[in-house]
């Protein structure tokens, strides 16, 4: 949210849409920033968490739809700011959804993405089959060049682009996806993390960790990108 709104004129007067917003984590944080903040998500328990989420916080230049991010109802040109947040490598069609974005993105206007990705050198194709392993929701992570191409393609330019590491406790990653120790799912996908310790060419990164109860923790690499229309 910092850096979508950062250096942009009347932010404050600026509609921002949220997309594949689930409980609202970055939906609220924009509302603080702009006039007012919308957040879509295809699930419509999310859509309730988020919005009971956002009434326990009293924020009320809020509100939040159920909205498919191929088809958004909403008018071309009508947001300021069109943001997404982990959920590209969900996506079975990520350039469709981007088109969206762009398409109710004003001119002007900014697009903010954050996502897992494949770093450059890594096996993306064996990084992608252990994500699918852990949580078949999983479609693909893309690279950096991936999205970069995406966004050029629909001629918007890309203004700052931030990427970061971010270490997991191999158990909790698991339990997010609701699988423990004794999971037939849970063991083949600490294997294939395993068989990465010595020679790793996944671009997780995994090692041995006495800091977390499962001894084992890895690596996603985050982008942060925002781009302009």
């Amino acid at each position: 949210a910092e850096y979508a709104t950062a250096g942009l004129v009347d932010a404050d007067k600026l509609l921002a849409i949220d997309l594949a917003c689930g409980p609202g984590t970055f939906t609220r944080p924009l509302a603080a920033r702009v006039g007012k903040a919308i957040g879509a998500d295809l699930t419509p328990a999310m859509v309730e968490k988020a919005r009971a989420e956002a009434a326990r916080d009293g924020i009320a230049n809020i509100e939040f739809v159920c909205a498919d991010i191929y088809a958004l109802p909403f008018a071309s040109g009508s947001a300021g700011i069109v943001s997404c947040g982990y959920a590209f490598h969900h996506m079975t069609d990520p350039a469709r959804a981007l088109a969206e974005m762009a398409r109710v993105l004003q001119p002007g206007g900014r697009l903010a993405i954050t996502d897992i990705i494949v770093s450059e050198g890594c096996d993306g194709a064996f990084q992608n089959s252990v994500e699918r392993v852990r949580d078949p929701s999983h479609t693909s992570t893309q690279t950096v060049a991936t999205f970069h191409a995406m966004i050029g393609n629909l001629g918007l330019r890309v203004v700052s682009e931030h990427i970061h590491d971010n270490w997991h406790d191999f158990d909790v990653w698991m339990r997010n996806a609701g699988k423990a120790p004794g999971d037939p799912v849970y063991a083949q996908t600490r294997g294939m993390m395993e068989s990465c310790l010595d020679n790793d060419r996944s671009g997780f990164h995994p090692r041995r960790s006495v800091r977390f109860p499962s001894g084992l923790e890895f690596m996603h690499t985050v982008l942060l990108l925002i781009a302009e229309k």
